[in-house]
């Protein structure tokens, strides 16, 4: 594998701890679960059957917000949900309500979750239902939204993180674009700046493909801004990092392009292999 050791081990430790925080609900959402309960498989069932049959956003909001509550850090809970088919039920979701914001984040917080689930198949299984493409249709669709943009980065992450198969799936539906999107449109902001790093990196292991994609969609201008934007943030230089060693592996002319670049704005970086 050309992914270092080191960020295996930051990103099943640390990285999913960051990750998994929880994030302040959407204004007006319901609370979720008190954190004193335990969901019963029955209480899950019920949510679960919610997010899967025809339901009002607010009901569906709600549903949302109990899953990302009861998956939080709970690999117990990812196993039963997943035989469930919360994976399906959230990506309904998402379709169900295109516009609603809320649930596009919640749905995709929940996603992420059950994608850090690796004993699950969580990664495999959340692509079988779709949820790469309901992430790139919910971050086109709330490209100002900040919390949609990351937390949908942060799945497609995990996802590609999780094998060969979900990660060719979260390139073939768009994951490569819209991280790159990302990555040009919120300049300023370091967590999704970091979020869209991470994910880009994730999904460069598949090889040439994510490579091509990155810089025919003007990637290189965009990492140098990132860089250059954040220098002293030391998660975006530190994915930035281990994605472009990757990216230009086989490429010492985009190695040395992206060295020269960084360095006219005050940036050294090791891109060695």
């Amino acid at each position: 594998s050309s992914l270092p050791w080191i960020a295996r081990g930051l990103r099943t430790r640390e990285h999913d701890s960051a990750l998994m925080a929880p994030a302040p609900p959407p204004p007006g959402a319901p609370t979720g679960l008190p954190k004193s309960k335990v969901p019963s498989q029955a209480d899950l069932e019920q949510v679960v059957q919610a997010l899967l049959g025809s339901s009002s956003v607010e009901s569906t909001l709600a549903a949302c917000t109990t899953l990302e509550a009861a998956t939080l850090r709970s690999a117990a809970c990812h196993a039963r949900v997943l035989e469930l088919g919360a994976a399906k039920g959230l990506v309904a979701a998402m379709r169900a309500h295109p516009r609603d914001a809320d649930v596009q984040a919640m749905a995709l917080r929940a996603l992420q979750h059950l994608a850090a689930s690796t004993a699950s198949n969580g990664p495999g299984r959340i692509a079988q239902a779709g949820a790469c493409s309901a992430a790139v249709a919910a971050m086109e669709a709330h490209a100002d939204h900040i919390l949609v943009q990351q937390v949908g980065c942060q799945m497609l992450e995990l996802v590609a993180f999780g094998g060969p198969e979900p990660r060719a799936r979260a390139i073939k539906e768009g994951g490569v674009d819209v991280a790159t999107k990302v990555l040009k449109a919120h300049k300023s902001v370091n967590t999704v700046q970091t979020a869209a790093l991470a994910a880009l990196q994730s999904m460069a292991e598949e090889g040439s493909e994510c490579s091509r994609k990155f810089v025919e969609l003007g990637g290189v201008a965009a990492f140098v801004a990132s860089l250059s934007e954040h220098k002293e943030d030391p998660q975006v230089q530190y994915w930035g990092g281990l994605l472009m060693r990757i990216l230009s592996a086989s490429d010492p002319e985009l190695r040395a392009e992206v060295q020269r670049k960084l360095h006219w704005q005050g940036v050294e970086i090791d891109l060695e292999p």
